[in-house]
């Protein structure tokens, strides 16, 4: 997902927001329901249209959320349709998540592999990155066929790349090396 940097000044604002209200696994929820919402692109497209009344995109909302979300939560989907920027919601949802984790002492690592990983194996790797960090690390897996086998995991500034395709690249340098 691209990083807005409005993105993170929204969520920035409301991680402090709620910091002072000790509320920050509500907004996770408030945001998760939020972005959801938005999954439906027609609804996306509507609150976004710059052709469509602030009047009538608010009272959209209004009818679309109910009291499914707090009250500030619901003020931050109208700000942003008044700007047609709802876009930047799943962006938001993402950095507030990323606070709140670095708050509360949670790294996150993105893990790459061959094939999908099973949760045993999830477990298994986030243990021996949270051996390597010091901290707790929940993961991100994506999949990538390229790698041929192992493993790639970023964790912060570092890389961790256990891959076959990087074996063979610096395998293929010495020989390259060696004969040159």
């Amino acid at each position: 997902m691209p990083r807005y940097p409005s993105a993170r000044r929204y969520a920035q604002a409301v991680f402090q927001i709620a910091l002072e209200h000790d509320s920050l696994d509500v907004w996770v929820d408030d945001l998760q329901t939020l972005a959801d919402l938005l999954d439906d692109k027609q609804v996306a497209a509507f609150l976004d249209a710059p052709q469509v009344p602030e009047a009538r995109k608010l009272q959209a909302i209004q009818e679309l959320l109910g009291d499914s979300v707090g009250t500030l939560s619901g003020n931050l989907l109208r700000l942003l349709a008044t700007k047609n920027m709802t876009l930047l919601i799943p962006a938001v949802l993402e950095q507030f998540t990323e606070m709140v984790d670095k708050h509360r002492g949670i790294e996150w690592a993105d893990v790459t592999t061959v094939v999908p990983l099973d949760d045993a194996q999830q477990k298994e790797v986030a243990q021996l990155l949270s051996g390597i960090a010091g901290s707790e690390v929940s993961l991100r897996t994506y999949v990538e066929p390229e790698l041929i086998g192992g493993i790639v995991a970023r964790l912060n500034d570092r890389v961790i790349d256990g891959s076959v395709r990087s074996k063979l690249r610096n395998m293929h340098r010495q020989v390259v090396e060696q004969i040159g």
